[in-house]
C-alpha cells in the first residue's frame, strides 16, 4: 500500500499526450487543449485609438479656458481625413475611433462647453499628451505571445484566437475512454432493484465527472463477478486509452478484477492507496490501455477519482495546470480525524463574508451515494490525522474541474 501523493505521481508519470490535431472552427476547438503558441498578427490596437467619447485635440492648445474650432468628426469604423489638425482645432471622436493625425489626446465631453451653432468648443481642463489614447500596440505587439501550449481552450482563450483570426488550431488528442461497471449486485439505472440489488450509480457519475474534465467516454456496461464474463468484456474493454472499471478490486474471495487483468498482460503500478475512502485503487497497464479499478461504493470511486485519477487525465490531455487545486477554507465546526489514512471527507464549500468557509458533510459511510449531492469538495486531513476547531483553517479540494 502506498500513500496518496505517491500514487498520484505514479498514475501521472505513466501517461503521455497522445499526439495532436489540427482542428477547423470555434465549437470544434472550444474545451480541448492547446499544443502551440499563439502570437498576434498585428499590433493591439493597430493605430491610435481613442478611450472616450470626446474632441481629440492637440495638447498644445489645450489649455484650461481656451476656445477650439470644431473642423470635422471621426466615427469608430471610420478613417480619418487625410488633413492634418492644425492649431486651434479639434475633432469630435468617438470611442474606438481613429486618432486624427496632428492629435495627441482627447478631451472627454463632459470636460467641454460646446457651442454647436459656433462650432466651438471651451476647455474646463488641460490635455496633457496622450490622455485618453490607447496608443498603438500597447496592448500587445505584432508577433507577442497571447495564449501558450497546454491552456485549455474556455471562452475567453476562443475571444483571443478569434482577435488574432485563428481558426484552425493544432490541439491536443484527447484519449479514448471505456468505463466498465462490475458486480453481481449492480444492476442498470432503468430496472427496479430487488432488495439485494443496487442502481449503477458509478457509471453516470463517472461519465459526468469526465465530461467536467471535457473527456468523453463509452460505457460498456456491467459485468458480473465471474472471471469468464470480465475476459469476455475486457477483450473489447482494453481497446482503448484509458479503461475505468469500478468494483472487484478489494481482497474478498469474488473481487476477480486484478488476478482477470494480469491473466491479459496487465503490469501493476499500484493496489491499495493510504486514503479513507478509496484504499483499494488498483491501477496499471495492458499495452497501451491505462487501467484503473476503484472501488464499488459510491464514494470511495468519486473520490479516488477526483483525487487520484482527475490529475492524470488532465496530464494526459496536455494540461499544464493538472494537479490537484488544493484551497484554504476556514471550518465552520470542529473536525477531527484519528491517525491512520490520509481522508478525504465530504464538505460543502461556500463563500461568506468575502473568504471561503467549509461545512462537513454527514454521510452513512463509502456507500452513501445521496451524501455525494449535498457536498463539492473534500476536506484533507493527512495520515497523521487531525484536531481541529472551527474557524481553524483546514485544506479543502474541490471537485470537478474548477475552469482549467
Amino acid at each position: 500500500m502506498i500513500e496518496v501523493g505517491e500514487a498520484i505521481s505514479r498514475l501521472a508519470g505513466a501517461v503521455a499526450t497522445l499526439g495532436t490535431i489540427d482542428l477547423l472552427g470555434f465549437d470544434a476547438l472550444h474545451g480541448l487543449v492547446l499544443a502551440e503558441t499563439i502570437v498576434a498578427d498585428r499590433d493591439f490596437p493597430s493605430a491610435d485609438r481613442s478611450a472616450m467619447d470626446g474632441f481629440a485635440v492637440r495638447s498644445a492648445d489645450a489649455v484650461a479656458g481656451t476656445q477650439l474650432d470644431v473642423v470635422g468628426e471621426v466615427r469608430a469604423g471610420q478613417v480619418p481625413s487625410d488633413g492634418v489638425l492644425g492649431a486651434g482645432q479639434a475633432v469630435r471622436i468617438m470611442t474606438g475611433a481613429l486618432i486624427p493625425a496632428g492629435a495627441d489626446a482627447v478631451v472627454p465631453i463632459e470636460e467641454v462647453v460646446e457651442d454647436r451653432d459656433a462650432g466651438r468648443i471651451f476647455l474646463h481642463q488641460v490635455a496633457e499628451p496622450g490622455r485618453h489614447v490607447r496608443a498603438r500596440a500597447t496592448e500587445l505587439a505584432r508577433g507577442a505571445t497571447i495564449l501558450e501550449p497546454g491552456r485549455r481552450i474556455d471562452s475567453v482563450a476562443v475571444a483571443a484566437l478569434a482577435a488574432v483570426g485563428r481558426m484552425r488550431v493544432r490541439v491536443y488528442a484527447d484519449p479514448v475512454i471505456h468505463l466498465l461497471s462490475t458486480g453481481d449486485e449492480v444492476i442498470e439505472v432503468s430496472t427496479a432493484p430487488a432488495a439485494h440489488q443496487v442502481r449503477n450509480s458509478n457509471g453516470p457519475m463517472l461519465a459526468a465527472a469526465l465530461a467536467e474534465l471535457g473527456l468523453g467516454s463509452r460505457y460498456l456496461g456491467i459485468a458480473g463477478d465471474d472471471p469468464r464474463a470480465l475476459r469476455a468484456i475486457f477483450e473489447r474493454a482494453l481497446d482503448a486509452d484509458v479503461l475505468i472499471i469500478t468494483g472487484g478490486v478489494s481482497v474478498g474471495e469474488y473481487d476477480l478484477v486484478r488476478q482477470t487483468l494480469e491473466a491479459a498482460g496487465m503490469v501493476t503500478l499500484f493496489h491499495g492507496v493510504r486514503m479513507k475512502p478509496g484504499k483499494p485503487i488498483l491501477a496499471g497497464r495492458v499495452g497501451r490501455c491505462l487501467v484503473v479499478g476503484l472501488p464499488g461504493n459510491p464514494a470511495s470511486a468519486f473520490v479516488g477519482f477526483e483525487v487520484i485519477v482527475a490529475p492524470a487525465l488532465r496530464r494526459m490531455r496536455g494540461l499544464v495546470a493538472w494537479e490537484n487545486s488544493e484551497l484554504t477554507v476556514r471550518l465552520t465546526e470542529p473536525l477531527r480525524v484519528p491517525p491512520g489514512r490520509t481522508t478525504f471527507s465530504l464538505a460543502l464549500v461556500e463563500s461568506q463574508n468575502g473568504r471561503l468557509v467549509a461545512r462537513r458533510v454527514s454521510s452513512a459511510g463509502s456507500g452513501d451515494v445521496l451524501a455525494l449531492a449535498r457536498a463539492n469538495a473534500v476536506l484533507v486531513s493527512p495520515a497523521l490525522g487531525v484536531e481541529l476547531g472551527a474557524g481553524d483553517e483546514a485544506i479543502a479540494i474541490v471537485c470537478g474541474d474548477p475552469g482549467r
